[in-house]
């Protein structure tokens, strides 16, 4: 596994009106990442599926895409993309039982980000009320119920910055990695960088969360 990583930036679906293509993880991501951890045929899970990313890149790869998404409007997109619409299920992560997906080789997922000083709840796209605190709690709980549907041995990673926002930084990179170490095995990360003209930098060199780079963290299930 490299440790650190620069790829060329940008999205090969288009998002519905009014969009902004920055909330998204880059095709390039997910693929270099299922190609390293997945096969063909192996089933694939995004427990944040946002606009479907994962999933369409995990279909036009030959894996089986199955996914879950807060947002009614976001399940219609991606099941207008995908040949298996009935593998996203339309609810919350803090729901998720084992009965709803087959077991997944890989889960490959960005959670929506918090920083310290919000107080709307991002498991509820940001509509109701949340501490830093129950959000890092409800970090646990979504990937303890992930437990259940990945399959021994299995891997986990997850795309995810640290936030400078208002003069303050938010080790949300690093809460995430310690949060869900607590469930899954911890393998390492891997930084990265972004090139190419569709990237959202700003003139400074920053992105929208105030570094020039993201990162994965590589989690594993145990076989034990």
């Amino acid at each position: 596994m490299d440790t650190c990583l620069s790829l060329e930036y940008g999205h090969r679906e288009e998002l519905p009106d009014g969009q902004v293509n920055e909330v998204r993880t880059p095709d390039a991501l997910v693929a270099r990442f299922l190609r390293e951890f997945t096969e063909a045929g192996d089933r694939v899970i995004d427990i944040f599926a946002g606009f479907g990313t994962t999933l369409i890149v995990a279909e036009r790869l030959d894996r089986v895409p199955f996914g879950v998404e807060y947002e009614a409007d976001r399940v219609a997109h991606i099941e207008s993309r995908l040949s298996t619409p009935t593998h996203v299920r339309h609810g919350s992560v803090l729901d998720l039982e084992p009965s709803w997906f087959p077991p997944c080789e890989c889960c490959f997922t960005s959670p929506p980000f918090m920083t310290r000083t919000m107080n709307e709840n991002p498991f509820e796209n940001y509509t109701g009320r949340s501490t830093y605190e129950q959000y890092l709690t409800d970090i646990e709980t979504a990937f303890a119920r992930l437990d259940a549907v990945v399959a021994p041995g299995g891997h986990v990673i997850i795309d995810v910055a640290n936030v400078k926002h208002d003069g303050t930084v938010t080790p949300l990179a690093w809460d995430i990695a310690d949060t869900v170490s607590n469930v899954f095995d911890f393998e390492g990360e891997v930084v990265i960088t972004w090139d190419g003209d569709g990237s959202p930098i700003s003139r400074d060199g920053r992105f929208g969360y105030g570094y020039d780079h993201t990162y994965c963290h590589v989690f594993r299930k145990s076989t034990l």
